[in-house]
């Protein structure tokens, strides 16, 4: 597909049809005019009845018909992240390789790297601790760093630093955590590990000052945490002392000190995001506890007295999540999961960990301590590497080649609705059996009208919108050969509802409200691809983290739900 694409679109103003082009003058059909309405949805289903009796159309040929199935995973295979101890020393420089290379990254200022950890300062302090939200922007914070590592390289997953295991420890300052071995020394400027010299987003020395106040996570917390049965009980300000989890937390920043003392500069350290992932893997087991009890995490979401806590709230700096996006299952079920805690005998094989026989706990063997001999050390994770976004294509009846395929965006407005994923779509005709769920797996049927021609289109979207998030699709439109095609394009939801179409201005560059009817031709540079292969190719990438952009390349979009 050219990248220089133009669609020929009619944009619809409060004054009447805005043309771009002379020739949707002339070929916009007057009949359908008749159907203009300020209610969107007896507009469109005005629109379509037309099409009912189409003896208006002027083209004589045959009446053309094309179903395919669109179907965008995020992440088939979920990744497993473990803990660091547990890594091969492969998994791990190549872990640290990606954290260094975020660092030298400067296509953003000053680095990627820390441009990123600049998310957790001045405002979004308020919305991200001392309450509800902690949990869910801390795991939408440290997945998008991981999605960041796993750019630069794909096999590279986030480990997690389970600290109950240097609690246990007679001096946890000596673990081999604080070692060039892993993160590197626990007192003053950073000088040996993987990240000696360092320089933070102030230009100042990353500092630590190991064990001079707070602690690492006992085992006591955690069995006491994971006891209460609801959210208000570990949460920030509702619950007890001895199960508050984010005040639990601030004691493991507090025992690192330095950067990682303060809310402003903790994210400076990249101690903070294997921390935060253990924070996370504690609070995935409180949630699969909850569903074990038919308790959905995000009906337990704790309802304080904070503006910025409030659940429905943008997240700040991962807009467009909100802060009950954090709670869904989404993530547990789809993108990754965490491999088991350490427990003795076997303490996850690692070399770096051995069994308190005393009291029957794992703990972290010190810096200056020999190598514990394992007889099955840990293996690499081989299926990393396949969790990442991808997107498919099938034909289900009718001839392709007929046809041609212009890209456009379904945007999914308010995906926190479980009927969204759990009905089966109004107007599939693929109820049967033999089609894998594809009824009532689809979120979207994508339509195009002849408006020259006799023909409709169809495309069932499947994909999974526990989320917010969009994708890039595409809608077959008669190839227009020498003359022109033109075609009404509409989207409709679960509900059989109309997704609101907006077209792009773009000398305002912005979108505007339109009918959604496309004109194409042949003229240079082509606004499409000629094959279902050829558009699948063309570039326009699933990824729902990423920040949504104004793609000059796409002229027609869709608001859904």
């Amino acid at each position: 597909m050219k990248h220089a694409l133009v669609i020929l679109v009619v944009l619809l103003c409060d004054s009447g049809f805005l043309t771009v082009s002379e020739v949707i003058t002339s070929q916009y059909p007057g009949i359908i005019l008749e159907c203009r309405d300020h209610d969107a949805e007896k507009e469109y289903k005005c629109i379509l009845s037309k099409f009912d009796n189409p003896g208006w159309i002027p083209d004589n040929g045959h009446d053309m018909q094309l179903r395919v199935r669109q179907d965008f995973f995020w992440h088939p295979t979920k990744r497993i992240r473990r803990e660091c101890r547990q890594l091969t020393r492969e998994e791990f420089k190549e872990m640290v390789d990606a954290i260094n290379a975020l660092k030298n990254d400067k296509s953003l200022f000053p680095s990627v790297y820390d441009y990123v950890a600049d998310y957790h300062t001045n405002e979004a302090v308020k919305s991200v601790h001392f309450g509800s939200n902690f949990f869910g922007w801390h795991k939408m914070y440290i997945l998008k760093f991981e999605e960041l590592l796993r750019r630069v390289n794909p096999n590279v997953t986030l480990c997690y630093w389970d600290s109950r295991l240097d609690h246990h420890m007679k001096d946890p300052t000596k673990s081999v955590m604080f070692s060039s071995d892993f993160f590197g020394n626990g007192k003053g400027p950073i000088k040996v590990g993987p990240f000696a010299g360092w320089k933070t987003i102030r230009n100042i020395p990353l500092v630590r000052d190991l064990g001079k106040t707070g602690n690492p996570i006992s085992y006591k917390f955690i069995e006491s945490m994971l006891s209460k049965k609801h959210h208000f009980q570990i949460t920030t300000p509702t619950s007890d002392p001895d199960t508050n989890v984010e005040n639990m937390h601030n004691m493991v920043h507090a025992f690192i000190g330095g950067q990682m003392n303060n809310f402003n500069t903790s994210s400076q350290d990249p101690f903070f995001w294997i921390h935060h992932a253990f924070i996370d893997a504690v609070w995935e087991k409180f949630c699969q506890q909850l569903r074990h009890r038919n308790i959905d995490p995000q009906d337990d979401y704790t309802i304080i007295d904070s503006i910025f806590h409030k659940p429905y709230r943008f997240m700040d700096r991962l807009f467009p999540m909100r802060n009950i996006d954090g709670y869904s299952d989404y993530f547990s079920n789809h993108i990754y999961k965490y491999d088991d805690f350490a427990k003795c005998p076997s303490c996850l094989n690692s070399p770096f960990l051995k069994c308190d026989y005393s009291s029957d706990k794992c703990v972290s063997i010190e810096a200056n301590e020999p190598r514990r001999r394992v007889l099955e050390p840990p293996r690499r994770i081989a299926t990393n590497h396949l969790s990442k976004p991808q997107n498919g294509l099938t034909v289900l009846s009718g001839d392709e080649n007929d046809w041609v395929y212009v890209p456009i965006k379904i945007i999914v407005r308010n995906a926190l609705h479980k009927f969204i994923r759990k009905n089966v779509i109004e107007g599939c005709e693929y109820l049967g059996p033999g089609h894998d769920n594809l009824c009532s797996k689809a979120m979207a049927i994508v339509q195009s009208n002849g408006i020259t021609y006799h023909g409709t289109y169809r495309s069932y979207i499947v994909n999974d919108v526990s989320i917010p998030q969009w994708v890039y699709v595409f809608v077959g439109i008669k190839n227009p050969g020498p003359g022109m095609s033109q075609a009404f394009i509409s989207v409709t939801d679960k509900y059989n509802k109309p997704c609101e179409p907006f077209c792009l201005d773009m000398k305002a560059r912005k979108y505007h409200s339109c009918p959604g009817v496309i004109s194409l031709t042949n003229t240079e540079p082509e606004m499409f691809s000629r094959t279902l292969t050829e558009a699948y190719d063309s570039g326009f990438s699933y990824n729902p983290l990423e920040v949504d952009t104004l793609n000059p390349n796409i002229k027609l979009s869709f608001l859904c739900y």
